[in-house]
């Protein structure tokens, strides 16, 4: 994650440029704050309160951050921009996910493949799911795929 930040009379300019692997199927997100405080420190801790905070519903992994104080002349305060990028984990049993959950999961894994549902092993993705390979097939169907 490259980040640059710039600040003026009208305000500030966040330019975030990432880098994202795509066999890496799991959600990624880009959280950020700009918090005010008297000095670095207080801005710095109500930063990283707010930040915190949604990291914990989140539950994943931060995999960059980004961090810059900005003192204006007027009025002598300061102010922390926060910027992390986040990896969700995956969740442990993914044969709880709903069926909307499996779809999407699956369509990601077609579009990695180039769309091409022959080069799934149905029997291994079925098992990964805990569901049936004739449960896979109607969610290829659902997806407009054939096989």
């Amino acid at each position: 994650m490259e980040v640059r930040v710039s600040s003026g009379l009208t305000g500030g300019i966040a330019r975030i440029a990432l880098v994202i692997d795509e066999s890496d199927v799991r959600s990624k997100c880009i959280l950020w704050v700009n918090e005010v405080g008297g000095s670095e420190a207080v801005a710095l801790r109500r930063a990283q309160e707010k930040i915190n905070a949604r990291l914990a519903k989140l539950r994943g992994e931060i995999v960059g951050f980004y961090l810059k104080f900005i003192t204006p002349p007027l009025p002598k305060r300061t102010y922390a921009t926060l910027i992390v990028a986040v990896n969700e984990e995956v969740p442990k049993k993914v044969g709880k996910l709903s069926l909307g959950e499996r779809r999407e999961r699956l369509a990601v894994v077609l579009r990695l493949l180039g769309n091409d549902s022959k080069a799934i092993n149905l029997v291994q993705v079925a098992k990964s799911f805990g569901v049936s390979r004739d449960t896979i097939y109607k969610d290829l169907q659902e997806l407009g795929m054939e096989r």
